[in-house]
């Protein structure tokens, strides 16, 4: 059986190092496609190259474009340099499909735009059109302006201003949602916002493939001790970190010993940290957490694991989330976890069953939910086995890469039947 050639256009260049970063299901995805020997793989991204580079992972050919060369003209037309970088590695690999990553970035105008010709399937990964409105997190006018330091001043990165950056992509985003036939989305509420922006489009479902060390891993086991986890990928106020220390701060009163143990590279020396984390550090000490708080750095998946199966209970403080990764992995080792009912990772678990909610920024209902994980034994113990079940069933790598590879050979025979007819849906 002849291999199917796919190129993906992805956000970051495919590594084997794992440096903890966001975009961890690429390279797990990418690798169990490559291990299957149906797929010939190839990928497209940026990165801090002067001129484009061809980078071979194992089996994965890559090339990394400059990422000096501005994609996106201030008119809004590709920069020809890009495309033409693109256009030759397309014509190098001849791929039978294209598989875009995200709606994020100029990759998607590409295809929409008719810049590369063979089918494509875009996938989405967040949507900054849904983002922008929660972008605050809901901080007060105040309290973001205490967010701004030299950093946000001289790079003009306030929140207010990243706000608008993400508003102002919103057209390009739904002219990529809009100029594309094959959408694969891993939740039902992504699926509600792309029939809104492309009722006609053909949509799949798929989950994100993650690390195999969350399956080799020793599922959770109850801590002795009140510790809760949390994870922040990067410094986005709606990534909702300061709802989980003010949730905290409420639990010390019941809890004098609790630890909030944070995963990510948050922290940073001097001008390079970023202004909403060094307020944080400030609300920490307001709220008389100092010594309550262990921020942890980017972790590899065991270290992420490790941290994990130590805690008593996981929060995902998040106030949007297309699908919901920290959740996913969690689940996955059996964690109870209390989480913002938000976006994707609302569709994720059970409410009373595989996880608790709250209502996105409800620190007093984020608190109350794991309150009754630390001090309810049986009801932590069924959430943790219910979570587990279901995170093993959803996220079963064989079942993955199944539907990844039904997913792409319909795209390619459905781009070669002509014209989709509108409300169609296939399920992968």
């Amino acid at each position: 059986m002849n291999k199917l050639k796919v190129l993906w256009l992805s956000n970051k260049a495919l590594s084997d190092e794992d440096r903890g970063a966001t975009g961890t299901w690429l390279e797990a995805l990418a690798f169990e496609l490559a291990a299957s020997g149906r797929v010939e793989l190839a990928n497209i991204s940026r990165g801090p190259v002067s001129r484009m580079a061809r980078q071979e992972l194992g089996s994965i050919r890559q090339w990394v474009i400059p990422q000096a060369i501005e994609p996106i003209l201030r008119s809004g037309r590709l920069n020809l340099r890009a495309t033409a970088a693109v256009s030759a590695a397309v014509k190098e690999f001849s791929p039978h499909l294209i598989h875009v990553w995200g709606t994020e970035g100029f990759w998607g105008l590409l295809t929409a735009r008719g810049a590369v010709e063979p089918p494509a399937l875009l996938e989405t990964q967040g949507l900054k059109t849904a983002i922008a409105p929660v972008f605050h997190g809901g901080l007060s006018a105040r309290e973001q302006r205490a967010c701004i330091g030299l950093k946000e001043i001289l790079r003009g990165s306030t929140i207010a201003r990243g706000r608008k950056r993400f508003e102002r992509w919103a057209p390009k985003e739904l002219e990529i949602l809009a100029g594309h036939r094959f959408i694969t989305v891993q939740s039902s509420w992504l699926e509600a916002h792309i029939r809104a922006a492309n009722p006609a489009c053909e949509i799949f479902h798929n989950d994100f493939m993650l690390r195999e060390t969350f399956f080799s891993a020793l599922p959770w086991s109850p801590a002795a001790d009140p510790i809760v986890f949390c994870s922040a990928p990067y410094p986005a106020p709606f990534k909702g970190v300061h709802v989980a220390i003010r949730a905290v701060a409420i639990l010390k009163q019941r809890f004098p010993g609790i630890q909030l143990r944070i995963a990510g590279a948050l922290q940073k020396k001097g001008i390079r940290q970023d202004g909403y984390v060094r307020w944080l550090n400030r609300e920490a000490e307001r709220l008389g957490l100092a010594s309550n708080i262990r921020w942890l750095g980017a972790l590899s998946a065991p270290q992420l694991a490790a941290e994990l199966r130590g805690c008593a209970a996981a929060v995902v403080p998040t106030f949007i989330e297309g699908y919901g990764l920290a959740l996913a992995e969690a689940m996955i080792l059996g964690v109870p976890a209390a989480v913002s009912f938000a976006g994707g990772a609302a569709t994720l678990a059970r409410h009373e069953e595989s996880a608790l909610y709250f209502p996105p920024g409800d620190a007093p209902m984020c608190a109350w939910q794991l309150e009754r994980l630390l001090t309810d034994g049986a009801l932590a113990q069924r959430i943790s086995r219910q979570a587990r079940e279901s995170g093993l069933s959803r996220n079963d790598r064989g079942r993955i890469v199944r539907n990844q590879m039904q997913i792409y050979e319909r795209v390619i025979a459905g781009s070669s039947s002509g014209p989709h007819p509108a409300g169609a849906e296939e399920s992968g």
